[in-house]
């Protein structure tokens, strides 16, 4: 019997503009993934990638994301992010933070690099509710999909 390896890509959007009308859900990050890669790769690309791909994880508030991918398809996926500056209607760009061959250790990268993200924003708010909000909307992780 084989195994069946899996990748896991997490990726930060990066809006060209600084709005906050960026709507992320899986569904408009697997169509536009798959897109790109039909448009650049083929039908041969998206052979690969059909079976195991699956976006994992979307956090709207941080907008960082957690893409699953089968092993032999994680370089097609990997090397499409940097071309992709069109998410939805929205102009964007895939920034790469870190790719893991287990989604313990890639949930591990993002808590880490969430607290960080809330360090910084925790010193421009002002009140206690506020804080609490960004606190319990940031560090949701809801793998549940």
């Amino acid at each position: 019997m084989v195994r069946i390896k899996n990748r896991y890509i997490a990726v930060q959007i990066v809006p060209q503009t600084a709005t906050r009308t960026l709507r992320l859900n899986d569904n408009t990050l697997t169509k536009c993934l798959l897109e790109n890669v039909g448009k650049h790769y083929g039908v041969y690309g998206l052979g690969l990638l059909e079976q195991g791909f699956r976006v994992k994880y979307c956090n709207e508030r941080t907008k960082i994301a957690i893409i699953r991918c089968l092993h032999r398809g994680q370089q097609y996926v990997s090397s499409i992010l940097p071309l992709i500056t069109l998410i939805g209607d929205v102009r964007a760009k895939f920034r790469t933070l870190y790719v893991g061959a287990t989604i313990i250790q890639c949930n591990k990268f993002i808590i880490k690099h969430q607290k960080e993200f809330l360090d910084k924003m925790m010193g421009q708010l002002e009140s206690a509710k506020e804080r609490q909000d960004l606190l319990k909307s940031v560090m949701d992780f809801d793998m549940d999909r």
